[in-house]
């Protein structure tokens, strides 16, 4: 179990009932369904996002026991904790970095994308200083609008790239609608992605390692698999809109609580902050340890939770630290009773995408509400 810089407690010690399962196994098959539909492509595991709110650390091991060799973190801090956790293969920052990281980029052999000369020029400045190599993948904006080198520039760039001693083992680009059904913006994107790679051979510059695929193209687009592809949502089971999977989806994330109180209340009564729920009848109400603080959110409209395998609605507003929940369709619940957020319980089932849905979102933020003052248990 790994639950944050500030709440290290031994299993044994956490007391409440609320929490976040992993399921460990659905990690392993989804790795080794995308690495086989990946064919000769080395699969780059999108651990970014303290691996998309799943854990860093735990899933990063898990990948490295299935043996993946490609890591992609978003910033040099998660870089940083997979080396010091003993990740010892490639380690590749997707983002951009300021020049003060430079040094450490080099110290800890993580290679980084290159979208900027002023950054560049830090990662010189360190490799001279270090005598170590700064290890780049150049990143060319084909059409994102984000970071990177343009295309009628990406051949320049290299050449003073390599002027500095800089050592370029790859290139790479970020599709913008690759999980929509029409594709027509993503195949130019990539032959945009084609000729800037060949300018840059062609100037004798040879780009050892390319890669342009999110879990979108993946799914879509096995013609522009090159040498790695970058697997992100599809590696968490989070579904894509409109996509075939060739595997089965399995979605790691359930999350858990229990009834800690059960109060019959009189009719006409009001539950919660500003009254916004009065009862209809006596009602038996039931009070969860979740709040907004856990990332419970205020959903609209409300959302339902499963007790005894069975849909109850929250009542009134979700508070800091706890929620109400009717139980009137279960008047057998008792307190301790299991109450499922995400997950199955029974013949019932609250996916993520239903909360997702509710909070007008999408699926990874849905999963980064959950602080971690809710503890991740890997089952």
């Amino acid at each position: 179990m790994y639950l944050g810089e500030q709440f290290r407690f031994k299993e044994n010690e956490c007391y409440r009932p609320t929490r976040m399962e992993i399921n460990t196994q659905f990690a392993r098959e989804n790795f080794r369904d995308i690495k086989k539909l990946a064919g000769k492509s080395e699969v780059i595991a999108a651990v970014k996002g303290n691996a998309y709110s799943h854990g860093l650390i735990p899933i990063s091991k898990i990948l490295y026991e299935e043996g993946c060799n490609w890591f992609a973190v978003a910033i040099i801090e998660e870089a940083l904790a997979l080396r010091e956790a003993g990740i010892d293969r490639n380690i590749f920052i997707l983002g951009p970095v300021s020049r003060s990281g430079a040094e450490a980029i080099v110290k800890n052999n993580i290679i980084c994308a290159c979208g900027s000369l002023d950054f560049a020029f830090a990662l010189a400045e360190a490799s001279n200083k270090l005598k170590k190599p700064a290890r780049v993948h150049i990143k060319i904006d084909t059409g994102l609008g984000r970071i990177g080198f343009f295309p009628d520039t990406a051949a320049e760039a290299a050449n003073k790239l390599n002027d500095m001693g800089i050592s370029i083992e790859g290139a790479f680009t970020h599709f913008a609608t690759s999980e929509e059904s029409n594709l027509d913006y993503t195949r130019w994107q990539f032959g945009r992605f084609t000729e800037a790679v060949n300018s840059i051979e062609a100037a004798g510059i040879k780009i050892p390692f390319k890669h342009v695929c999110n879990s979108g193209a993946v799914l879509s687009c096995p013609e522009m698999y090159l040498d790695g592809v970058r697997a992100g949502k599809i590696l968490y089971g989070f579904p894509l809109s409109g996509k075939k999977y060739p595997f089965p989806l399995r979605t790691l994330v359930e999350v858990k609580t229990a009834i800690l109180d059960i109060r019959t209340i009189p009719k006409g009564s009001g539950i919660s902050y500003g009254l916004k729920y009065m009862t209809r009848a006596e009602q038996k109400i039931g009070v969860i340890p979740i709040g907004t603080v856990d990332g419970f959110s205020r959903f609209n409209p409300a959302p339902e939770v499963l007790v005894r395998g069975v849909r109850v609605p929250v009542v009134g507003l979700i508070c800091m630290d706890q929620t109400m929940i009717d139980l009137t369709a279960v008047p057998e619940a008792e307190i301790d009773d299991e109450v499922v957020i995400i997950g199955k319980q029974g013949n019932g089932e609250i996916t993520l995408a239903e909360l997702a849905t509710k909070l007008n979102t999408i699926f990874s933020q849905t999963v980064a509400l959950f602080p971690f003052r809710m503890p991740r248990f890997y089952v």
